[in-house]
């Protein structure tokens, strides 16, 4: 896909729903089938055209999730974990069956999810995963990228990308929510000065709606309401893609890890936050 080609799909997403796109995680320790899928994915239709995972050999994810996407007529920023040479292995073992296969609805290809963060890898060796993934899905015109913090791209990892994937959680970083956004906004602007032209996303952020406070950040209700309004205003009116972190709650992990959702557990729109709200970030 050239970037021509690649920003038009952007934009045309971007027009279609609130939230350009939703992180969609999922019990690894209880495999969903793909009745779990199709439901998840339909509820998060509402919301979103793009869903992004993290995962494609594990509970067979990349397949099941690629089939519930194109089932709903939805993209997919399809993630690979990578936190070891072998889990590499194994990831590109299933993606490489399944750029044989119906690749239609898979928009990007993510290697790798805040991996040189962890220093699960460095940045020379993300940039030979991320090159030889390349070769994969370039006949299939599929950009790929990896997604991390924004403070751990380097120039060569920049170089190697086809767009660039950035993370920020102002919440981790202990900022009140009043001046959280401009963190975001501070990050966003730091990392496109860096990124030598090429498209700039944001792949994760997002507030918990409950758990333990982390310096002067404090979860809640309104508190994760106020920060996803104020994200989703500021994206607006920046033409910036989002990817939400993130689009149903996970009561699998603990403390904050668990309340990060836009949707509850059964598939709701969290409160306080309102369908009104949504259609008009910028009034709340």
């Amino acid at each position: 896909m050239t970037p021509i080609v690649f920003s038009f799909f952007l934009i045309a997403y971007v027009a279609a729903a609130p939230f350009y796109g939703l992180n969609y995680g999922i019990d690894q320790n209880n495999c969903p089938d793909s009745a779990h899928y199709a439901k998840d994915f339909n509820a998060l239709k509402q919301y979103t055209n793009i869903v992004r995972t993290y995962t494609i050999s594990p509970c067979n994810q990349g397949p099941m999730a690629l089939q519930a996407a194109q089932d709903a007529g939805m993209g997919l920023y399809l993630g690979m974990w990578i936190d070891r040479p072998d889990t590499f292995e194994k990831e590109s073992a299933v993606l490489q069956q399944m750029l044989q296969g119906n690749t239609s609805g898979i928009e990007a290809i993510i290697v790798g999810s805040e991996a040189m963060y962890r220093n699960d890898t460095d940045a020379a060796t993300m940039v030979e995963y991320i090159n030889q993934v390349k070769n994969w899905a370039s006949p299939h015109h599929i950009p790929v990228t990896t997604s991390d913090v924004y403070y751990k791209f380097t120039e060569s990892v920049i170089d190697a990308v086809d767009f660039v994937a950035m993370n920020a959680f102002p919440y981790w970083e202990g900022v009140s929510v009043d001046t959280a956004a401009s963190a975001l906004a501070d990050h966003y602007n730091g990392l496109v000065g860096q990124a030598k032209g090429k498209s700039v996303i944001v792949s994760e952020t997002g507030w918990p709606s409950a758990g333990s406070n982390f310096g002067n950040s404090v979860p809640s209700p309104a508190n994760a309401r106020q920060y996803l309004l104020n994200i989703l205003c500021w994206a607006s009116q920046n033409n910036v893609n989002v990817i939400y972190y993130e689009g149903i709650d996970e009561p699998y992990n603990q403390d904050v890890e668990a309340n990060f959702g836009v949707l509850d557990s059964n598939l709701q729109l969290k409160a306080p936050v309102m369908p009104a709200d949504l259609a008009n970030p910028c009034q709340g």
